[in-house]
C-alpha cells in the first residue's frame, strides 16, 4: 500500500505488542507513509516512534485514545496532533493511567474471588510499565493455564458484564475535548459502529467532536458510505486506520484498511483551520 495511512495504531505503552520502534518498522515495511501512534491514555510512545519513523522514512502523528462515557455507551476518542509535552493533557493521562491501575487491582481480588489465584505483581510485570489495560490480565489468565486464549479470557471473566469486568474511569466528552484542544489536537470519534446505536453521534458532535473514523477494520463498505455521508452532513473531518494492537491482539492487520494519502491531507489541513479557531 505505498503512501497509504494508518492513523489507529497501538503499542506496549498500552495493550499492543509491539514497541513504538517496531510499529514505525512494520509501517515502513508496508509501504505505509503516514501513521498515528494512538496507545489508550498515554503518549510515552510517541517521541520513539517518532524518532524510528523518521530513520524509516514514515511520518508518526502524535496521538492517543481517551475513554469517555454517553448515555450509558462507552466510547473513545482519538485525539491527533498533540502537543506531547502539555501539562493538562499529561495531567489528565497520569490520572487515567492511575484509574486504570486501580482497575486492574480490582478486577484481580475479583478473580481471586473466584478462585483464581493470580497476583497484581503479575498484571503489574506483564503490563511492564504501559497503561495497564484488561489484555494484560487476560495474558497472565493464558500463562497460568486459566484460559486457552485472551478471547476466552474476555468471553467468560474481563468482558462487559462477565464475572471479573469492573467499569474504567472516564471523562466526560466536553472535558475530553478540551484536554485534546488544550494540547493542540483535534478529537475524532473513533470507530463508530462498535457503539451500535448510531442515534448518539449527533449528541457527540454537539459536545464539540472535530472528526469521525470512516475507517476501520470493523467498518464494512456499507458502514464506510453512511459515516462519510454523516461526516459531510455534519461538518466533520475524516479519519481511518486499523486499530492494530500487534500480534496476539485480534484481526486488525496494519495497513489492512484502505487510507488513501489524501485522508491525512484533508485531515492535517482540517486540523490547520480548526486550530485557529480554538
Amino acid at each position: 500500500m505505498e503512501d497509504g495511512v494508518d492513523l489507529h495504531l497501538h503499542s506496549t505503552c498500552s495493550d499492543g505488542s509491539s514497541t513504538p520502534t517496531e510499529v514505525a518498522e512494520r509501517a515502513a515495511e508496508r509501504g505505509l507513509s503516514v501513521i498515528s501512534l494512538t496507545d489508550h491514555d498515554s503518549v510515552s510512545g510517541v517521541a520513539e516512534a517518532q524518532a524510528a519513523g523518521e530513520a524509516y522514512g514514515v511520518r508518526v502523528v502524535p496521538g492517543s485514545e481517551l475513554s469517555i462515557k454517553l448515555k450509558d455507551h462507552d466510547i473513545h476518542i482519538l485525539g491527533y496532533f498533540l502537543d506531547i509535552e502539555n501539562d493538562q493533557l499529561n495531567t489528565s493521562l497520569a490520572l487515567y493511567r492511575d484509574e486504570r491501575r486501580n482497575r486492574a487491582e480490582r478486577i484481580v481480588r475479583k478473580l481471586n474471588r473466584l478462585g483464581i489465584r493470580i497476583t497484581f505483581e503479575q498484571v503489574l510485570a506483564k503490563a511492564d510499565g504501559a497503561a495497564i489495560g484488561r489484555p494484560h490480565v487476560a495474558d497472565v489468565l493464558v500463562e497460568e493455564g486459566f484460559c486457552f486464549s485472551p478471547n476466552e479470557a474476555f468471553n467468560k471473566y474481563l468482558g462487559y458484564g462477565k464475572t471479573a469486568y469492573e467499569e474504567k474511569y472516564v471523562m466526560g466528552p466536553p472535558e475530553a475535548v478540551e484536554v485534546i484542544h488544550s494540547a493542540g489536537g483535534i478529537a475524532v470519534i473513533a470507530h463508530p459502529v462498535l457503539y451500535r446505536s448510531d442515534d448518539i453521534l449527533p449528541a457527540l458532535v454537539e459536545q464539540g467532536m472535530d472528526g469521525i473514523e470512516v475507517w476501520h477494520i470493523k467498518h464494512k463498505p456499507d458502514d464506510v458510505r453512511r459515516y462519510s455521508a454523516f461526516a459531510d452532513e455534519h461538518g466533520l473531518l475524516k479519519s481511518g486506520g486499523s486499530d492494530c494492537h500487534g500480534d496476539g491482539r485480534g484481526d486488525a492487520v496494519m495497513g489492512k484498511v484502505d487510507v488513501p494519502l489524501s485522508v491525512f491531507e484533508a485531515l492535517e489541513a482540517g486540523r490547520a483551520q480548526t486550530s485557529g479557531s480554538q
